[in-house]
């Protein structure tokens, strides 16, 4: 009996903390670094992604990922890390103790040609959005409502053969394949993987 307990005990820390989000990184870890190598420290400590690119134009912050071993359903609506509502949304509230007008986060497959990797999923989100944001409300959402994900982003895009294969239901859940910003930082690093 005491060693199914202890099992148990040990099972449950051991799921725990395999499911735990990491802490984030205050601004006083990284105020002395550039704005690359903040950005660069934060997305790291978040742990979700092991490839990625950062491009900085001014205040304006792209995370360029791939996400080649994600089906097109899990990586557009699911509650699993991997899934790109639960990526993005960590990266944007990991990133928010940053002074940045805008975050895109774009996720990629990779191309076997010569040309640049085919983007899949992406979104945008301003300062005054993020500002808004209330994380700990998202949290209580990623379970059941995913799809909330894109209407509190400022734009998004899914890939047309992506929405394609997603079923009727995720289609409906979402609404659309994307909602359109002016931004010319979006426009660029939302639809193009170089």
């Amino acid at each position: 009996m005491k060693k199914r307990i202890v099992l148990l005990i040990i099972i449950g820390i051991f799921i725990t903390g395999c499911s735990k989000k990491p802490d984030q990184l205050s601004y006083d870890e990284i105020k002395d670094l550039p704005l690359d190598e903040q950005v660069d420290s934060i997305i790291k400590n978040t742990e979700l992604v092991e490839e990625y690119e950062v491009v900085i134009d001014d205040k304006s912050v792209a995370i360029v990922y791939p996400t080649d071993k994600v089906s097109d359903s899990t990586i557009v609506l699911s509650d699993k890390d991997e899934s790109f509502p639960n990526v993005a949304m960590t990266f944007v509230e990991h990133l928010k103790t940053l002074d940045l007008e805008e975050i895109v986060i774009t996720s990629y497959k990779t191309s076997d040609s010569e040309i640049a990797g085919l983007t899949r999923v992406s979104a945008l989100f301003t300062k005054e959005s993020i500002e808004e944001l209330d994380f700990e409300e998202w949290e209580s959402e990623i379970e059941d409502y995913q799809h909330r994900f894109y209407r509190y982003s400022d734009a998004y895009i899914i890939i047309g053969n992506v929405w394609e294969k997603l079923s009727d239901e995720t289609q409906d859940a979402i609404g659309n394949e994307s909602k359109r910003s002016s931004s010319e930082f979006w426009d660029y690093y939302g639809s193009y993987v170089e």
